[in-house]
């Protein structure tokens, strides 16, 4: 996979990172790129620029990339980054990080894909409230299960009718807050997030 990522800070370095250490071809474009943040073993390529640079985008490659993540400190400039990368470059699958929940469900709402990890938090704090064991939340904190929303030609099909993206595995659907394991037949409906694991390699251990 060829992934493009705006943003070197915490969460743009971290995402780099976790790519490249898994093979995958990473391109990091920012402002203020801080190779220390990516550390040594980092593979891929860095580009210093505006994420919102047509043609440094270009020269970047990002024609080639299957994934764009715009993870500035900046909400605006990652919606702006993100609508470019999807809309002019016709990237697969563009993300954009946005730090302020009133405005991600005003993005999302205009048909953008966001991440929020003010309400990722939130959420996960609220859990933690309501389970006085802290269990859930034990159980939920996992960084090989990633939460996507499902694209328009999932809805309406249960996970055993669907072929998961390469290297994944389905682990589940969650529904208003309720989970569903994959191997339940009930159909994705708009607004569920479909839960992915990593695949285990042959011969390992599930």
């Amino acid at each position: 996979m060829f992934a493009m990522i705006a943003g070197c800070g915490r969460l743009g370095a971290a995402l780099a990172r976790v790519l490249s250490s898994q093979g995958n071809d990473v391109v990091v474009v920012g402002e203020d790129i801080d190779p220390r943040r990516l550390g040594g073993e980092f593979d891929g390529t860095t580009v210093p620029g505006s994420p919102i640079d047509e043609g440094l985008l270009a020269l970047a490659g990002i024609g080639q990339a299957d994934i764009f993540v715009a993870a500035t400190a900046d909400d605006r400039l990652n919606a702006m980054a993100a609508q470019l990368a999807r809309e002019v470059f016709e990237v697969p699958a563009a993300l954009a990080r946005i730090s302020d929940p009133s405005l991600e469900s005003f993005y999302r709402g205009i048909g953008l894909d966001t991440v929020c990890p003010t309400s990722t938090a939130v959420n996960q704090v609220l859990d933690r409230i309501r389970e006085e064991s802290f269990s859930s939340l034990r159980g939920w904190i996992d960084p090989g299960i990633v939460g996507i929303r499902p694209p328009a030609e999932w809805l309406g099909k249960a996970l055993g009718e669907l072929e998961p993206p390469g290297g994944k595995a389905f682990a589940g659907v969650l529904a208003a807050g309720i989970a569903a394991v994959a191997g339940e037949a009930r159909p994705i409906a708009e607004g569920d997030v479909v839960l992915l694991r990593r695949a285990p390699r042959e011969g390992a251990s599930p």
